[in-house]
């Protein structure tokens, strides 16, 4: 579930993963990438921070732990410039079953405060499905 003037893009399948992306008309997104077959989820959220800190200078990142997560998830909120804005991240990484879930939110650091009750039902309605 996401709201109504979000626009849904995918399955996009990288050889890697096959993942969704939900964007707002302002350029909020919430994505979902399914790694098939794999169970090192910490791994996997290791890897998508190195990425995000290759791409980005002087990003700011400390461990996230969301309401509801599963006993298996790791999470990390990082913040860093882009277009003189600063941005919030949240990437979450989740065993389910044989495969590894990464669950990516980011928007403008006020649009992510504004909006961090939309992250969050839609995060519930990803875990919800998985129960």
């Amino acid at each position: 579930m996401y709201p109504d003037n979000w626009e849904l893009t995918g399955p996009v399948d990288d050889g890697d993963s096959e993942g969704y992306v939900v964007e707002s008309p302002t350029g909020m997104f919430f994505s979902l990438n399914r790694f098939g077959g794999r169970n090192d989820y910490e791994n996997i959220l290791k890897q998508a921070c190195l990425a995000m800190d290759a791409e980005y200078d002087e990003v700011e990142s400390e461990v996230y732990a969301a309401d509801g997560a599963f006993p298996e998830e790791v999470g990390v909120e990082m913040q860093f410039y882009c277009k003189s804005l600063v941005i919030t991240s949240r990437l979450l990484a989740m065993q389910y079953q044989d495969d590894v879930l990464l669950v990516q939110m980011q928007a403008e650091n006020r649009d992510f405060d504004q909006n961090e009750l939309v992250f969050a039902a839609m995060l519930k309605t990803v875990r919800d499905g998985l129960a």
